[in-house]
């Protein structure tokens, strides 16, 4: 019965993504379906000077769509401004595109990128500190009696991840670069529950949980990740975080 139960869920659960006439590609998450969600795009790099997400449409209806963009800034944080590209070329100063992206029916297109810069972008300066929310929605408004659209909200977060910067606390993090585990030392977390985020070099989140430090020191298992340049926060229950870099070579 449970079989049959499960068979049933996963075939309706078939039926609705197949369903949906077009649908966003998250390109840096596995190629996950993202359509009406919201992701984060994450750095704690001081010197980067561009947060960038890339993403793929999917046009899953018998008919050629011509597809448009419009954004919708729901908040940008200081000194910084954005631009996507859609199409055959890049948009910096508008809410939306007048030239149509054309999509054959069953096809997929790899012309959407957004962003969120430093104004001052030549002449190379960081980012600053805070979060930016920005909502894409592309769309067909032509082809069909209603509307075929599709949208995504991009949160681009740079260091604090949200949280006060005030509360930032010093750590230490040992053997770096690392093989099998990390330790993380900060005395003012002993005895607390923390949540535990790791992302990878471009921002993507590849694990979240639940830790208990017993004491100063948190040990992160890191032997099933890939070599390269890893980001961690912990934070805890009452809005205190640290955000530590490290590398593994595995």
């Amino acid at each position: 019965m449970t079989g049959k139960l499960l068979t049933t869920v996963l075939l309706l659960t078939s039926i609705i993504i197949n369903a949906q006439q077009l649908q966003l590609i998250d390109r840096f998450n596995g190629n996950k379906i993202v359509n009406d969600t919201e992701i984060t795009v994450f750095s704690s790099d001081p010197a980067i000077i561009d947060l960038t997400r890339y993403f793929t449409m999917k046009n899953n209806t018998d008919k050629t769509l011509a597809l448009f963009l419009r954004k919708t800034v729901n908040m940008l944080n200081d000194s910084t401004t954005d631009y996507f590209c859609f199409g055959i070329k890049c948009w910096p100063d508008t809410y939306r595109t007048d030239v149509a992206d054309t999509i054959l029916p069953g096809a997929e297109d790899y012309t959407f990128a957004s962003h969120v810069v430093h104004i001052r972008r030549f002449d190379n300066p960081p980012l600053p500190p805070g979060r930016s929310s920005i909502t894409y929605t592309i769309y067909d408004s032509t082809a069909f009696p209603e509307p075929v659209e599709a949208s995504v909200t991009v949160i681009y977060h740079l260091s604090g991840l949200g949280v006060d910067e005030n509360k930032s606390l010093p750590t230490v993090v040992y053997p770096n670069p690392a093989s099998e585990n990390i330790t993380v030392i900060t005395h003012e977390y002993k005895q607390e529950n923390l949540t535990l985020s790791l992302f990878n070099g471009m921002g993507m989140m590849i694990r979240q949980s639940m830790v208990l430090s017993e004491s100063s020191e948190v040990t992160i298992p890191v032997d099933e990740l890939t070599s390269g340049l890893y980001y961690g926060h912990l934070i805890s229950e009452d809005g205190r975080s640290t955000v530590f870099k490290f590398l593994v070579n595995n």
